[in-house]
């Protein structure tokens, strides 16, 4: 192969995966609102929400129930991880949110990794 022509590819290479990107990241955000609005309408309701994300050491674990609100260590957290709130299901969603969790390429699955890599990051 020619000089050029891997010049050629790897541009392409790359291109791609910065478009691949860019559709990760609008679909986290476009699944972080729709969640976030379920978790709106939850605690105006009263409904207790669940976290379903991975561990955030001294701040969350994965399945604890919050009844009146949000603790502000988790608050502080979505401050600087705001995908983390997508992570966050009324009780009455939560068999389908933990079931779309386990399918991997789903939303909440990409999610649940955006979140899991940048948690990793920071830590």
């Amino acid at each position: 192969m020619s000089k050029k022509k891997k010049t050629q590819v790897v541009d392409e290479a790359q291109m791609l995966s910065e478009a691949a990107e860019a559709v990760s990241e609008e679909i986290v955000e476009e699944t972080t609102e729709e969640i976030a609005e379920a978790v709106s309408e939850a605690t105006e309701a009263a409904e207790p929400v669940v976290y379903i994300g991975p561990d955030i050491k001294h701040v969350a674990r994965k399945g604890t129930i919050y009844t009146d609100g949000l603790p502000k260590t988790l608050e502080a957290k979505i401050e600087e991880i705001p995908a983390i709130r997508g992570l966050i299901v009324p009780t009455s969603k939560l068999a389908t949110a933990e079931e779309a969790m386990a399918r991997q390429g789903t939303a909440l699955n990409n999610l649940f990794e955006a979140v899991r890599e940048k948690l990793n990051k920071t830590t």
